[in-house]
């Protein structure tokens, strides 16, 4: 994680980032990026790179649709919780 300032290197290494999205006021942010990628990205089979991807949050849905999606972070703990999310092509920081 060189290169990024050790203030936003301390805030995601504390975990929390994984489940933020998925209760809570988070839930409305995940539902709207959800509604938008629907929108924008062509039907399944497609290649998808989540960039800054975190835990996976919105990896693991889209590989359930049948998405090939490759997600990288440059957070290693995040990668870490990646690695354990279904249907991932690959993941790397």
């Amino acid at each position: 994680m060189s290169g990024i300032d050790p203030t936003i290197r301390a805030h995601y290494s504390g975990g929390h980032e994984r489940d933020r999205l998925t209760d809570g006021t988070g839930r409305l942010e995940f539902l709207r990026t959800q509604e938008l990628l629907a929108r924008v990205l062509p039907p399944p089979p497609a290649v998808v790179l989540d960039v800054g991807g975190a835990a996976g949050v919105h990896a693991e849905p889209l590989a359930a649709q049948g998405y090939e999606v490759h997600l990288i972070d440059p957070v290693p703990l995040h990668v870490e919780q990646a690695s354990g999310v279904p249907g991932l092509a690959s993941v790397a920081v």
